[in-house]
């Protein structure tokens, strides 16, 4: 039975590297939270920094593209986007302030995730469902990524999650 409460959303094509399961993750998160990013960006512009990768990327991808004989006969397109070396590096080197950031990222939703819910005061997520979602072969993987990124999972440590 259909749920009629739910909009219909017509399928999205899963964007590069992503699975059809991840591009769904990916839609829904966008369909909920789109109007907080504009909000979230004007507070941190950290925020636009892998957009701004991708966007350097894509670029670059069109400039290899454009300069291979094949795709120049099978396109007509024969100019190559311009070269822009100094991208590239910026690029490469604001990698390091990206990944620093979704490492402080992962660290508040894991302590997020066993943050006790207002329904039901235990744990919003299980390790076990954490595992499932950060790709982790089992809940003791799971809590050890927890434990580096976080701390310790019990109250003396965290004065949040009183389990393990």
């Amino acid at each position: 039975m259909t749920n009629t409460n739910e909009p219909t959303r017509t399928p999205r094509p899963a964007p590069y590297g992503m699975d059809e399961g991840q591009a769904e993750l990916l839609a829904r998160l966008n369909d909920r939270y789109a109007d907080a990013v504009p909000e979230v960006r004007a507070r941190t512009p950290e925020a636009s920094l892998p957009a701004l990768l991708h966007a350097v990327n894509a670029h670059q991808v069109r400039r290899v593209l454009a300069s291979n004989p094949h795709w120049q006969k099978t396109t007509g397109i024969t100019e190559a986007p311009e070269d822009h070396a100094e991208d590239v590096a910026s690029a490469l080197a604001l990698l390091q302030i990206a990944r620093a950031d979704l490492e402080k990222l992962e660290a508040a939703l894991l302590l997020a995730a066993r943050f006790p819910s207002s329904r039901t005061g235990k744990p919003l997520l299980t390790f076990p469902k954490i595992a499932d979602a950060i790709g982790a072969e089992s809940a003791q993987a799971a809590q050890g990524r927890y434990r580096r990124r976080v701390g310790a999972p019990n109250a003396t440590a965290t004065g949040v999650d009183g389990t393990p």
